[in-house]
């Protein structure tokens, strides 16, 4: 069910969807969809966050990922925190027997139908997909996807996960949960992370100086930029959060077979120093990525286990 992935070409059916379509839902018999399976294979579509980049040590730590992550005497031994992940409360509740880390660092939109299609291989009855911090996260504000083309971008991947949307075949398994979480308010980042302290005891905005030389998200941590600048960038990523929200809603009416969830969990969550990376001053430390658990968890599907 994997292999290589073909760009749909625009607009697609879904993306006719957004006008006319969702009225039509709305006055047509639905077809009944198989019963949601059991969140016991699970794989995650994302990028740096779900990696749990700079959470606890420098680079990634996987069993601190708010998806994936695990504990263990191994975790204990060696001071890893706890973060109680999606995966941790499936086991306990289900019995979990595929746990699959599919998150790159540095993916944005448009790299979410090679994800898709590279987790397929899994069969996965609950996906969750967080991106978007990175399309935010650009070296420039110029630089940064127009809501448009982010939605597109979202919606190749959901074709890739439910090909019967575009009038495909294949895809998840019959009952299997799409769990799209929505981008972080970047912004709200900024504004906790400027008055922390990061790695070798710099203040956070000397760390992001780096923007110059290459540090991520210059379109947001750059020196140079306004506070207009700044807030401009924030109302485009509320787009996004929006644009997530009703496409998912769409997908999940229009689908007969797969369920698709959104959460505003990740935006509305106001994030405390405690949360960002001690290391960069940006990712989520280890306490975030267990807020993050317990937020989205607690606005899921499956929150009643």
């Amino acid at each position: 069910m994997g292999g290589t992935v073909t760009k749909t070409k625009r607009p697609t059916v879904l993306a006719i969807g957004l006008g006319c379509l969702s009225i039509l839902l709305v006055t047509s018999v639905a077809t009944a969809k198989p019963a949601r399976l059991q969140p016991t294979r699970i794989a995650s579509i994302g990028d740096s966050i779900t990696r749990a980049f700079d959470s606890n040590v420098l680079l990634d730590n996987p069993s601190e990922s708010w998806v994936n992550g695990y504990f263990g005497f191994w975790q204990w031994l060696l001071g890893f925190e706890n973060v109680n992940s999606h995966n941790q409360r499936a086991d306990s509740a289900f019995g979990v027997n595929a746990n699959v880390n599919g998150a790159v660092n540095g993916a944005d939109m448009d790299d979410m139908d090679v994800q898709a299609a590279a987790i397929l291989s899994s069969s996965p009855y609950y996906v969750t997909v967080e991106l978007g911090g990175n399309d935010i996260c650009q070296d420039s504000i110029p630089q940064v996807p127009t809501p448009t083309d982010y939605v597109y971008d979202y919606i190749d991947g959901l074709l890739v996960l439910d090909p019967a949307l575009g009038g495909g075949s294949g895809g998840l398994t019959g009952g299997a949960t799409v769990f799209t979480a929505s981008v972080p308010d970047i912004k709200q980042l900024y504004d906790v992370g400027k008055d922390q302290t990061g790695a070798f005891g710099l203040d956070c905005e000397t760390i992001w100086l780096g923007t110059f030389i290459g540090f991520p998200c210059g379109s947001m941590l750059s020196p140079l930029n306004s506070e207009s600048d700044r807030l401009a960038l924030q109302a485009i990523n509320l787009q996004y959060n929006q644009m997530l929200d009703l496409v998912s809603g769409i997908a999940d009416d229009l689908s007969t077979s797969v369920y698709f969830d959104f959460t505003w969990s990740v935006w509305n969550h106001q994030f405390q120093g405690g949360d960002i990376s001690s290391i960069d001053c940006f990712h989520p430390s280890s306490d975030g990525q267990r807020t993050l658990s317990s937020q989205t968890w607690a606005d899921g599907p499956f929150s009643a286990f």
